[in-house]
């Protein structure tokens, strides 16, 4: 069985923007200065938002990784949907709520 946690857009977008927020807050900017002293691997250089962070002003960086991970997620959804057979979970409520509905589904199936 393959479970999908699914979240409305709204609330997806919500989120996107309070986790960048939070990392801006905790000093990401900071941190992306720091790894660009030294080589960075090839996987590093596609990391989401480093090269906003590293090239724009924080406002502008901000609106860029939201932006950036919006449309990602959005590729996500689409990609997850097309698995055959997947189940769709409501994710918007507290995971003990989630995982509780997943355990019920896998005993039924």
């Amino acid at each position: 069985m393959i479970v999908g946690l699914d979240l409305p857009v709204a609330e997806l977008d919500r989120r996107i923007a309070a986790r960048t927020d939070e990392m801006m807050r905790c000093g990401v900017a900071d941190e992306v200065r720091r790894a660009l002293l030294d080589p960075l691997s090839h996987t590093a250089e596609k990391a989401l938002g480093l090269r906003e962070l590293a090239t724009l002003p924080p406002d502008e960086a901000r609106e860029a990784i939201v932006a950036r991970t919006r449309r990602y997620a959005a590729y996500q959804r689409k990609w997850m949907r097309r698995i055959p057979g997947i189940v769709l979970v409501d994710a918007d409520r507290p995971v003990d709520e989630i995982a509780d509905d997943i355990l019920d589904l896998a005993r039924t199936r």
